[in-house]
């Protein structure tokens, strides 16, 4: 597979995600989300930890400047998962898909430009996030007097660029989900109710309903990885589980894409 074919799917798909109205409101929605979160977990942190929230302590400790990203996983899966599911589904859509097969016939090539495309398109707006969840973070810090030392020493620096590379990877699962369901649904609408459906309420109902099938729900598992593991699975285990589901889905869909038509 030459660089030269993907690599302009890349460019060409760069192009119309460079428009205004895309990259203001998506990076807008993240950037939002991740700055509620942030805000909400360290004004709403207690003396001793609870359910609600974090303790006082633990957010001056040297993890407590990633809380409020990681705690954004939810929402930022959502919004990952309709910006992906809305750029693969809107080509059949709108019917712009035939016009790209025609400058690309490779559809793996073609697929995979794109696929490449939103995800760093999705990873500069998770890393534009945390910036501004820094920002936010110090400032709602000095306002219920947390002590912020141990943030800005070497371990919490660390501590918070292993919480962003975590985000990231789980952030870039949604978007694979997404594309995946734009793809096989060939609608932006179809797909993005379908994937916020399955990975919000039906998989929280179903968590509820059986305790321990979060280890083998992706939605559920994509969380485990943003938060580095919990006491459901490890952040190995979840990052394998899922990586296959990932895999399997990816090609299942690149196979189906290859030999379905392309009607409008």
């Amino acid at each position: 597979m030459s660089v030269t074919g993907w690599g302009r799917a890349f460019a060409s798909e760069w192009v119309k995600m460079r428009r205004r109205r895309l990259w203001w409101g998506a990076y807008g929605a993240i950037v939002v989300v991740v700055a509620m979160t942030t805000v909400v977990d360290v004004l709403g942190a207690h003396s001793r930890p609870t359910a609600g929230g974090e303790s006082i302590a633990a957010l001056a400790g040297p993890g407590g400047l990633g809380q409020g990203t990681t705690g954004s996983v939810v929402l930022l899966g959502a919004v990952a998962l309709s910006i992906a599911a809305a750029q693969f589904g809107g080509e059949f859509t709108l019917g712009t898909l035939r016009c790209l097969l025609v400058r690309q016939p490779s559809r793996s090539k073609l697929m995979l430009g794109k696929g490449l495309a939103v995800l760093s398109f999705l990873l500069g707006a998770v890393v534009v996030a945390s910036l501004f969840s820094i920002a936010v973070a110090f400032l709602a810090a000095s306002v219920r007097g947390i002590p912020t030392a141990a943030w800005t020493s070497g371990d919490g620096l660390a501590h918070f660029g292993v919480d962003l590379g975590d985000l990231a990877i789980a952030t870039c699962g949604f978007g694979v989900v997404g594309m995946v369901l734009g793809v096989l649904m060939r609608s932006s609408v179809l797909a993005i109710g379908t994937g916020l459906a399955l990975m919000l309420p039906v998989e929280s109902i179903l968590t509820a309903a059986a305790p321990g099938s979060a280890r083998w729900l992706p939605g559920q598992l994509l969380q485990i990885v943003a938060q580095g593991g919990s006491a459901e699975a490890g952040f190995s285990a979840a990052l394998v589980t899922v990586g296959a589901y990932l895999a399997g889905l990816v090609a299942v869909t690149l196979v189906l894409f290859a030999w379905r038509d392309v009607t409008s």
